[in-house]
């Protein structure tokens, strides 16, 4: 069964921050159109990279500590995690390609 993106919304994120391999997190509103436009792609890269990146999503409207956790300022924020250090981020709706691009530069 290939993977899906994972809701970590009100979770320990020390927890989920610290886990070992590459971890790519989308921080979103649900009132948030371009977020709305990314889920499909990342569920995509969830079974393109199966095996190689978590890919989790926290509603950052219904855990108002997350905006201040991941120093949100806009919505959708893709932040990339690996063995528990952020390594890279982009802001903003990306393409399937673009984000694939983005993912393999960091592996």
């Amino acid at each position: 069964m290939a993977r899906k993106v994972t809701d970590v919304t009100g979770m320990d994120f020390a927890d989920v921050t610290a886990q070992h391999g590459t971890t790519l997190f989308d921080l979103w509103s649900p009132g948030c159109a371009p977020c709305a436009a990314l889920a499909p792609i990342l569920d995509d890269l969830a079974q393109d990279f199966d095996g190689e990146v978590r890919i989790c999503k926290a509603d950052v409207a219904a855990d108002t500590t997350l905006g201040a956790r991941f120093a949100v300022r806009s919505v959708p924020t893709l932040a990339l995690y690996r063995d528990g250090a952020e390594v890279d981020r982009v802001v903003g709706l990306r393409s399937r390609a673009q984000l694939t691009a983005w993912i393999e530069d960091h592996l």
